[in-house]
Order: C-alpha cells, then structure tokens, then sequence
C-alpha cells in the first residue's frame, strides 16, 4: 500500500502516474499525476522522463514540448478538535491525563502535468530540442 508515500513512476493507476495518448506519429499528450506529497518538481521531472522514453520507444531521438499545462487541485482538509483522555474515567473518580488535539486546517497540493511534445529524429530535430538519451541520464 503507498499510504504517505509519494507517487511512484508508474502508469496511470489509483494514486497517480502518467498516460499517454497518440495525437499523430509525431505528435502525443503526456499526462503525469502525483498525489499529495509529490512535489511539483517530482511530477515535472516524471513527466520530462515519460517523454523522453516514450521518443525512444517510436524510435525517434529527440523530442520539444509544443505546450504543457499545470492542472494542479489545491484543497483544503479541516479536522475538529477534540479532548482525549488516557486513563480510564469511572463514576466514582477521575484518574489520568487529558490530551487535546486542536482544530487543524491543511491545505493538500495534488500536482499534474499534461503537455504536448513533438518528436523527431536525428538530424530533424529544431533547435532547443530534448536529446531523449541525455533526458534519461539527468532524470530519475
């Protein structure tokens, strides 16, 4: 189970990863999701290595990002306080400590990217293109 854990790479499943969809054979929209504890950085690194090893797999070498988007969902969590004991209260008496958790409000951060790349191969590529090799060499 990945509870408090961030997203892995790994395909699109219950807590996150990537997808990809073929627009044409050189053209794909790439998806990268994290969960909570993710990290904005993270998710932009996976979905940099979900399309260099995608270029790599329809034997193109390198790739650009025509647009990306940052999808991002930000929501809040409250949760009440409440007193707590840790000894046992009877009628008759009271023993032990009482403990407190206070009203707590966190804000939950669940990162995704989606973009668009272009691939193309050696000798075609535009200036400024990504060489998918080196991608996966900066990138894990």
């Amino acid at each position: 189970m990945l509870i408090g854990c961030a997203t892995p790479y790994q395909k699109m499943g219950r807590n996150g990863g990537y997808q990809d969809e073929k627009i044409n054979d050189h053209v794909y929209r790439i998806t990268f999701q994290g969960n909570e504890r993710t990290s904005d950085d993270k998710v932009y690194s996976y979905f940099l290595r979900r399309s260099a090893e995608l270029t790599l797999e329809k034997n193109f070498a390198y790739f650009i990002i025509i647009e990306s988007e940052d999808l991002s969902k930000v929501s809040s969590n409250i949760s009440e306080g409440s007193a707590r004991n840790k000894k046992k209260i009877t009628t008759m008496a009271y023993s032990g400590d009482m403990s407190y958790a206070p009203t707590e409000n966190k804000t939950v951060i669940k990162h995704t990217i989606v973009g668009k790349i272009a691939l193309f191969r050696e000798g075609e590529e535009p200036i400024g293109a990504y060489k998918a090799e080196n991608v996966l060499k900066d990138v894990r």
